[in-house]
């Protein structure tokens, strides 16, 4: 949580916390008075007990003020980081811990052979570079075989190593811990932070005055933000994040990737009279312009009324723009269905015809093939539903263990669950969902299922609420939200029950982007019971039609629609796109095991191009 917000709630009981922190102070009117920080007593020092300023202090012999944090980080001698951890406990405050993946392990650099800069390393950062010597102290900047070497330093730990060979050779040290550049030189008290493309840039701003941080693998966007995750608690505390990428188009997909995973309100997008601060301080601009383009940084508000003449390029794009979004896995479907960032999908289906295996399914080849995915199963035991997850991505009825266990550490770090068994208040699985969203990247949320989530069986406002605020959450964070729900009970169960038969109020199925329901055949699950039981030949119809139907009923993007017949395999819970195909492993080639499992079964020809690589279809 954001020091300022911490401090605003510690203003509401301004007292009681002053009273702790400077207990032999008094109180003098609307003012608690100490002698200084330390505690001791006086009147040099006052701290505002009511009002809108409640928590404001300042010390008149040595001329500090600030907040209720900043005061308990002077007087308990802390850093800003551990003051906040320190008042949260105070207040009650847990952050969300309930998403965590299974811990990575790192390597840690050596320091063996680092030396300090030879004469001319150091003279091509200090001339041509036009870095401050005090600079290249302040971030340990050394260097080891005739390379530059820019320590990543955490708590005074070596995290990760890169390094650059003059003129433009670069490397780093393998299998390091994702970490920002430059904690050495920022102050632990600093409430607001820039973070910069690369380690000059960030040596550029703190010449200019400005201790800066750098990203460590550059700009871009999907895999270059890993360090968000590993990051993500020591960054919360500040107010103010100041993007300072560089002003190419590498730059500008990491502003739009960083600004919704670090929080849209604090983060100030920097523009520089260069490409970048480096370039900046070798062009010679001068510091009062770069603290101007600092104090002019903005955030990237939403903006609900603009001018068509914003778009024009972005209209003249849509002309060409191609379908996009994550494919299911049946080759048949990939032109026809896509679940897109950005939108929402409703997964309906009578009781017992195989929503929640369908869209395991669907989730476990995602998730198989790089997809990150969150799971709130309210339905069943964590446990069984997370076997039944692991048996479809194994392709087989009955893996060994040492099987079952390479698919969970594959899909680890791929597949993170709403740790909730029954119903979820609304409020919570959303707030869960935005965190996980936007410290873990998670690009497909699935719900199953809708009744689980806190509403009564008649509360259709509510549920078209939730539904609608989800929506919301898809199409702001751009992420992809799948929802399982109940079909009312019809007459029977012989034919599909169509869009209009979702349980609960119309409105739920106007909002989503999607709307599909699987139906099982029980006709011809029965016509088939009939003919075990009496030894009758089965009627020529039922041969190789499909056991089940997926048939989406609304697609708000392409206004496709259709039916697909589906097959199922009783023994992995597959469902496959023809009944000559057979199970086969959802793991990508290189992710499969090199040992021996219960049962290989061959690959359809569907499966084959079912999966590819890149697992989004562009």
């Amino acid at each position: 949580m954001r020091a300022t917000e911490l401090s605003r709630l510690l203003g509401t009981q301004a007292e009681a916390v002053v009273r702790m922190l400077l207990p032999q102070g008094k109180r003098s009117g609307s003012e608690w008075k100490a002698g200084s920080v330390d505690g001791q007593p006086g009147d040099s020092l006052g701290v505002v007990l009511r009002g809108d300023k409640a928590g404001v202090w300042s010390d008149f012999a040595t001329g500090e003020s600030g907040d209720l944090i900043g005061l308990w980080a002077a007087a308990r001698g802390l850093s800003l980081r551990e003051a906040c951890e320190q008042a949260m406990d105070y207040l009650g405050i847990r952050e969300h811990k309930q998403l965590q993946p299974l811990p990575k392990r790192y390597s840690r650099p050596s320091k063996d052979g680092m030396r300090p800069l030879p004469d001319p390393l150091r003279n091509w950062l200090t001339d041509e570079r036009r870095i401050a010597p005090a600079t290249l102290d302040a971030y340990k900047v050394v260097s080891r075989d005739g390379w530059i070497v820019f320590p990543y330093l955490r708590d005074g730990q070596l995290i990760a190593v890169k390094y650059r060979k003059l003129p433009k050779e670069f490397r780093q040290e393998a299998d390091c811990e994702p970490c920002l550049f430059g904690w050495q030189a920022i102050d632990t008290n600093a409430r607001e932070i820039v973070l910069a493309e690369g380690e000059l840039d960030a040596l550029a701003w703190h010449t200019y005055g400005v201790p800066a941080l750098s990203v460590p693998m550059g700009a871009g966007k999907g895999g270059k933000h890993t360090w968000v995750e590993t990051e993500f608690d020591r960054l919360a505390v500040y107010d103010r994040i100041n993007l300072s990428m560089d002003d190419d188009g590498p730059g500008r997909e990491a502003v739009i990737d960083l600004v919704e995973r670090l929080g849209r309100e604090r983060v100030h997008v920097v523009r520089l009279p260069h490409k970048d601060a480096n370039a900046c301080l070798m062009a010679g601009i001068h510091q009062e312009a770069m603290y101007t383009a600092l104090r002019s940084a903005r955030t990237m508000d939403p903006v609900e009324l603009r001018d068509i003449g914003e778009f024009e390029d972005e209209i003249w794009a849509e002309y060409h723009r191609q379908d996009c979004g994550m494919v299911l896995p049946w080759k048949k479907t990939h032109d026809e269905i896509r679940l897109r960032p950005g939108e929402t999908s409703l997964w309906g289906g009578i009781n017992g015809h195989g929503k929640s295996a369908v869209t395991s399914f669907v989730t476990g080849s995602l998730a198989a093939c790089g997809v990150r995915c969150c799971v709130a199963s309210m339905e069943f035991r964590r446990g069984l539903w997370m076997m039944r997850m692991n048996r479809q991505v194994a392709g087989t009825a009955n893996p060994s263990e040492a099987y079952a266990r390479h698919v969970t550490r594959v899909l680890a770090g791929h597949v993170m669950a709403f740790d909730v068994q029954g119903a979820a208040k609304s409020k919570r699985i959303l707030e869960v969902f935005r965190y996980a969203r936007r410290r873990y990247g998670i690009e497909l949320f699935l719900l199953d299922n809708l009744t689980k989530c806190g509403f009564a069986d008649d509360d259709y406002s509510g549920q078209k609420q939730f539904v609608e605020a989800l929506s919301d959450f898809a199409r702001d964070e751009q992420t992809h939200v799948a929802i399982v729900v109940h079909m009312r009970k019809g007459d029977d169960e012989s034919k599909p029950v169509g869009k209009m038969g979702v349980k609960g109020s119309g409105g739920i199925t106007d909002m989503v982007d999607t709307v599909l329901e699987i139906w099982r055949n029980k006709p011809k699950e029965q016509a088939i019971a009939i003919a075990n039981a009496t030894g009758a030949p089965l009627d020529s119809k039922w041969e190789g039609q499909h056991d089940a139907l997926l048939i989406c009923h609304k697609q708000r993007f392409n206004g496709k629609e259709g039916r697909f017949g589906l097959w199922y395999d009783p023994g992995t819970t597959h469902y496959l796109a023809g009944p000559e195909h057979k199970p086969r492993t959802l793991l990508p080639r290189d992710k499969q095991a090199s040992f021996p499992v219960a049962v290989v079964g061959a690959a359809g020809d569907d499966f084959e191009d079912a999966f590819p690589s890149d697992k989004v279809a562009a």
